[in-house]
């Protein structure tokens, strides 16, 4: 799997999520508010990704309900995504490509892998920008991984 940049306007960007020439989801969002949309096998939703938290420091997706069905932290050291109660790790792998990698126990047995490629994404804060649409683009491949959609044998064994 890998994600794409699809297209950059003004304030939005749209974000694909491709696996073997299909595309499984598509996310777009405004630069300028914290609400996005999610669009996968013809069903679309609607959510908020935002920093929260004393000091602004977990990533969290909210359904169009305003209730927190993920969030991206670092406890311990170790990058944790909590998604529907579950909770998951993940690494950004940085070689020709950078990938995330989500597991459970050992990134040797991973749940997914997916590329992140964005070389035509060009932000005015490389370094902010970055974490950010990395944690939002993760948090959009949970909540595919998580769906009805995805559970239904559209991906491969995510790996």
């Amino acid at each position: 799997m890998n994600w794409e940049t699809v297209t950059s306007g003004i304030g939005n960007k749209v974000y694909a999520l491709w696996n073997d020439g299909r595309k499984l989801l598509t996310l777009g969002f405004q630069s300028s508010s914290n609400f996005v949309k999610i669009e996968s096998e013809g069903e679309k939703r609607a959510f908020t990704i935002r920093y929260e938290g004393f000091l602004k420091n977990k990533m969290v997706m909210r359904n169009e309900y305003g209730i927190r069905i993920g969030h991206v932290t670092t406890e311990n050291k170790d990058n944790l995504i909590t998604f529907n109660d579950e909770k998951l790790y993940y690494t950004i792998i940085s070689d020709k490509e950078p990938k995330v990698v989500i597991y459970k126990e050992s990134p040797d047995e991973p749940l997914a892998v997916c590329a992140l490629g964005l070389e035509n994404d060009k932000s005015i804060l490389p370094a902010v920008k970055t974490s950010a649409t990395h944690q939002s683009l993760l948090l959009a491949l949970c909540w595919y991984l998580f769906s009805p959609v995805g559970k239904q044998g559209t991906v491969p064994q995510f790996a």
